[in-house]
């Protein structure tokens, strides 16, 4: 491949880049990325031999 095309095929892909970046949506997370109810986030945790989330919000925080 010659310099020439070389060089107009970075600025391509520069120029794709800067013109994705602009719209923003690369700094959203998409809806599936959030962590879920609190019933999901909890089955997780066991099914992975983690404690249960209502054991693991008590270690938190104090007792009152």
């Amino acid at each position: 491949m010659d310099s020439n095309r070389l060089l107009k095929l970075k600025v391509v892909a520069m120029m794709a880049v800067m013109l994705e970046e602009s719209t923003g949506d690369y700094l959203r997370t998409s809806p599936q990325r959030s962590a879920g109810s609190e019933w999901s986030v909890d089955h997780r945790r066991v099914a992975t031999g983690s404690r249960s989330l209502s054991y693991f919000k008590s270690k938190r925080s104090s007792s009152r």
